[in-house]
């Protein structure tokens, strides 16, 4: 059923759930930023930024979250840009993705932020909804304006957006798929190139790919998760976009739910349960489970094609997407990932939204087409999929296809559109891992869910937020 509270809100607490009376709530807020404060203070006091090689220039000062081997792919991208110009230098510093939220709000309203920053797009309503954030059409040309309400990608535009306003604009996407062994269905007479029509086919595949020595799971033939992009397969997900509305324990989200919690009986929740305590599922460095041949269909993201050209070569595997029920929709997806957003009280908004567009592709798609190859992205428009680097990288990776089929398909959509966006996603993840334990029934843990999030929007609207 429909929620019949407001769903917009104009900040978000840290405290979600609790049951703690108003002034106590503030105080924890408080005291919690506090603390994060000073946490904040000493880690950007021991940051030590890069040298500058163009100190005539305006700098700009970019806040990123990538590690590892992806932070060179982010020097090269700030290098080209630094190299297409003469007006400004990006200067790029790696921030650790736990605390960078409490980073950017408390250097926001310190005084001290960054020009620009990627975060994951999730977080965008929140901080839009405290006021933190630049409307980035506000620095768009006219013509600017005009294409990017045209041609990107529906679903991109409309997850970096709050209340109809731009705070954020990709520069990496993420969409989920199943990704299929080859060598096993076929083992096993199944054609991988025909994917099955129904997701009561796709469960009844899985179950001839088990496989179990002495009745322990030592293969798992299907891996199902994320009940909120299933939910578009079987209905309209948890967000009402056209009428600003929470959708909660409705028909098609039991049945969605359901139908997991079914394909996760032909396991035995508790074979399930010791079969991933057995695996390294987080890994992206070659020893996931789907590359290891441990799980014969794994749903996953579409970083994960990159991980298996570096880490597996040759690997004879599909991508299907989500599978619907019998007359569902198909190519369902919710669009997650990288977006570039530029704080409010930034000091160079002008040159930041430069290198947003240059890295992006909201100018010159073709360009921005090789940063997207470089690091298996999803871009931001049809223009720069279409484009002759994109396409290529395509070639040379056709799995990579099934996920920018699923952004152009008209059952892809954004995170719904609210300030407390974690708080609800959190919750819907609840109810699903309560329900695939075992520990309640598909109906029960929605409705509790549904409970929960009103319950918690009631508080905020005492505390005074417009949700």
């Amino acid at each position: 059923m429909e929620s019949d509270l407001p769903t917009e809100n104009v900040n978000q607490s840290v405290y979600p759930g609790e049951s703690d009376q108003p002034v106590r709530r503030k105080f924890r807020l408080v005291f919690g930023l506090l603390l994060a404060f000073i946490l904040c203070v000493f880690v950007l006091a021991s940051a030590k930024p890069p040298a500058r090689k163009y100190p005539n220039r305006t700098k700009v000062v970019f806040w990123h979250r990538w590690g590892g081997e992806w932070e060179k792919v982010v020097g090269n991208i700030i290098d080209r840009f630094n190299e297409s110009q003469t007006e400004y230098e990006v200067q790029g510093m790696f921030v650790t993705g736990s605390g960078s939220d409490a980073k950017l709000i408390l250097s926001t309203t310190g005084g001290v932020p960054p020009d620009v920053m990627s975060i994951w797009n999730g977080a965008i309503p929140t901080f839009a909804s405290g006021g933190l954030l630049t409307d980035l059409e506000t620095l768009m040309t006219p013509a600017e304006r005009d294409y990017f309400h045209r041609v990107p990608y529906p679903s991109i535009r409309e997850s970096g957006q709050y209340r109809g306003k731009t705070y954020g604009i990709t520069i990496g996407a993420d969409l989920y798929g199943y990704y299929v062994n080859c060598d096993q269905l076929r083992a096993k007479g199944i054609n991988p190139d025909n994917p099955p029509a129904t997701f009561e086919e796709l469960v009844k595949i899985g179950q001839a790919l088990d496989i179990y020595d002495q009745r322990v799971l030592t293969r798992m033939g299907l891996s199902v998760s994320s009940l909120l992009t299933h939910s578009y397969a079987w209905g309209d997900g948890f967000y009402d976009s056209t009428n600003h509305k929470l959708l909660m324990n409705t028909p098609s989200q039991v049945q969605a739910l359901a139908a997991m919690v079914n394909q996760k009986k032909t396991v035995g929740f508790d074979n399930a349960t010791r079969f991933w305590e057995s695996q390294n599922s987080s890994s992206s460095t070659g020893a996931w489970p789907f590359i290891a041949g441990a799980v014969s269909i794994a749903y996953d993201g579409q970083w994960r094609v990159e991980e298996i050209r570096k880490y597996k070569k040759g690997m004879d595997y599909r991508v299907w997407p989500v599978i619907p029920p019998a007359k569902g929709k198909p190519l369902a997806g919710a669009v997650g990932g990288n977006f570039m957003i530029i704080p409010e009280s930034a000091k160079q908004k002008k040159g930041a939204f430069e290198f947003v567009k240059f890295w992006s592709g909201l100018t010159k798609p073709e360009r921005a087409a090789e940063f997207y190859t470089w690091g298996g992205w999803l871009p931001l428009s049809p223009d720069v999929a279409n484009s002759p680097i994109y396409s290529s990288y395509l070639k040379e990776n056709p799995q990579f296809k099934t996920f920018v089929n699923i952004l152009g398909g008209p059952n892809c959509h954004s995170m719904p559109s609210v300030g407390y966006l974690q708080f609800y996603l959190d919750q819907i993840q609840r109810a699903e891992d309560s329900a695939l334990r075992g520990s309640q029934s598909p109906e029960a843990t929605l409705k509790q869910m549904q409970i929960r999030v009103q319950e918690e929007l009631k508080k905020r609207k005492e505390l005074g937020f417009d949700d």
